[in-house]
């Protein structure tokens, strides 16, 4: 019979609880508890012990959240990611314009928008994409997705 997790240190209570009812002894912390116990007029011993030994089912862990990014350089995102013991590689950096090209050594730039946003759980697949911009003011500038109003095909010249 298996006992889930969360339960197994309330049922070795309850044992050791019983145990004592029956006029089981305990000498030290690391005695197993033993009890009689009395069926006609044999005498039979119970024995109680707490097991250390893993069990087979693993323990739920909570997916890391997605740390607040906004204002930060790309250098920054990275070196929050690895603070937070998540692996800085999953990241993955996009211009925040259409008429911008990101070049290669972009850590000085800053994040506009993080997808996905923040506070939201990064399970073991998630990727996160950083839009970048040069300047922090460019992340709040925009024509239809681009940098420069000339650039944006909507616009009349």
């Amino acid at each position: 019979m298996r006992i889930p997790r969360c339960l197994a240190p309330s049922a070795l209570v309850g044992v050791l609880a019983l145990a004592g009812c029956s006029g089981g002894t305990q000498t030290d912390d690391n005695t197993p508890v033993t009890a009689p116990a009395t069926v006609g007029t044999t005498t039979t011993t119970t024995t109680a012990t707490a097991s250390t030994a893993p069990t087979d089912a693993p323990t739920p862990t909570s997916d890391p959240a997605m740390p607040a990014l906004h204002g930060k350089t790309y250098e920054q995102a990275q070196a929050e990611f690895t603070r937070r013991g998540i692996s800085a590689a999953r990241l993955t950096a996009a211009a925040q314009h259409k008429d911008v090209a990101l070049p290669r050594d972009h850590d000085s730039w800053y994040v506009c928008e993080t997808s996905p946003r923040p506070g939201a759980p990064l399970t073991g697949t998630t990727t996160v994409t950083v839009r970048l911009a040069k300047d922090f003011s460019d992340c709040t500038t925009s024509f239809n997705g681009y940098l420069y109003e000339k650039n944006d095909p909507a616009s009349a010249p």
